[in-house]
């Protein structure tokens, strides 16, 4: 089952390509908003771990009432990435509800992304506050060490679907091809087990990077690129990502 965003329908069709925003302060935030707004792109995420005022209750709500004001026309996902999972920023679970919860009352955001590693309690309240506002939760579980077993990353799955997300990420470090083939694997298997969520799966890094191409065949519904800063190991310039996704769109389609 697909979701419909702004217009953007997720999980159907070609791998949305979504380009992360990792700037630090105000300024630069909203300016690559109003450029990536007008990318050939379908999706953009916030990686507020960026940001230089995170833990500023005022900077936070004004940041978020200016994104708002600029009408973003693409599905815009909002994002903490703790340190634990390989981003910026540490952060208590209590702020880390109070971020989202300035994000919704502001109505910045369209998916905010919530990491399963928060445990069940915060992902409970943070579902509520998310769902209560019409707005749709990704859930997230980042491994940048290595590669686990599929049972492993299916549990993983089988958590997030438990706790309602409306789409389910992994994304996982490989040490070598078979971890690519593995990952790969899962996606298949997820694909048929979730039918009825859009799920997001990637392997980082040079080795990886096939799985950022074939969302379309194996079942992932969205694919992080680069416009200059990458936030993650692996990541396309967004231009080169759009021309091998068509490619690939226009040869299955043939087929």
């Amino acid at each position: 089952m697909s979701i419909e965003i702004k217009g953007v329908i997720i999980g159907e069709g070609k791998p949305k390509v979504c380009v992360p925003i990792v700037e630090s302060h105000d300024e630069a935030i909203l300016n690559k908003l109003k450029e990536f707004n007008e990318l050939e792109v379908d999706m953009i995420e916030l990686r507020i771990d960026f940001y230089e005022n995170i833990h500023q209750e005022d900077a936070l709500r004004n940041l978020f009432l200016n994104i708002a004001a600029l009408q973003i026309q693409k599905p815009v996902i909002l994002t903490i990435r703790t340190a634990a999972e390989g981003g910026e920023v540490e952060i208590d679970p209590k702020d880390y509800f109070n971020v989202y919860k300035l994000a919704v009352e502001a109505n910045a955001f369209d998916i905010y992304d919530v990491e399963l590693a928060l445990g069940t309690n915060m992902a409970i309240e943070l579902r509520t506050l998310i769902h209560d506002a019409g707005k749709y939760m990704l859930m997230s579980s980042h491994n940048f060490d290595r590669t686990p077993e599929v049972d492993s990353l299916m549990q993983k799955f089988r958590s997030m679907d438990s706790l309602e997300a409306d789409i389910l990420k992994v994304a996982v470090m490989p040490e070598d091809y078979q971890d690519l083939l593995n990952l790969l694997s899962f996606t298949v298997q997820a694909k048929h087990e979730y039918a009825q969520k859009p799920i997001v799966t990637m392997s980082m890094s040079s080795i990886g990077l096939t799985s950022r191409l074939v969302g379309e065949q194996f079942g992932s519904a969205i694919t992080f690129a680069s416009v200059g800063k990458a936030s993650a190991p692996g990541q396309i310039d967004y231009q080169e990502l759009n021309q091998m996704l068509d490619i690939i769109h226009k040869n299955i389609q043939e087929a």
